[in-house]
């Protein structure tokens, strides 16, 4: 199971990545086993912005234990909505500053978890967040 669950994260960055690029970001991932930032983001003005990716193969709610709270970062939650196999079907993205989801996080059993569609919909591939 653990090795199901580091696919779909390193899978979710390299999507979210690509979505940056095609949206013309200078964007960049960071390296490493225990980073806390998994994308980078260098905007036009030289505004630094960091990016956690969070990423389920369901719909079922994200462990969001660690959220980091600070300026210019921001949480993409990718839902694959049973479909990760597929890659006809197309990822739900919910791009939410960090601050609204740690505000919008509830306890389920022993961490502290984000249910995207139920908790952000207004999110939903918000991706104008980290344009802006």
């Amino acid at each position: 199971m653990e090795a199901k669950n580091y696919m779909t994260g390193i899978a979710s960055e390299y999507l979210v990545l690509s979505m940056l690029y095609r949206l013309g970001a200078d964007a960049y991932i960071t390296m490493g086993n225990k980073k806390s930032i998994d994308i980078g983001v260098i905007k036009e003005d030289g505004t630094r912005i960091s990016i956690d990716v969070k990423s389920v193969r369901g719909y079922s709610s994200i462990p969001v234990d660690n959220i980091k709270v600070e300026n210019n970062h921001f949480m993409v939650f990718v839902i694959y909505k049973n479909k990760f196999d597929d890659v006809s079907i197309m990822s739900k993205f919910y791009i939410v500053p960090c601050e609204v989801a740690s505000r919008r996080k509830h306890i389920y059993g022993k961490h502290m978890r984000v249910h995207p569609i139920n908790d952000l919909k207004e999110y939903e591939n918000a991706w104008n967040l980290l344009k802006e």
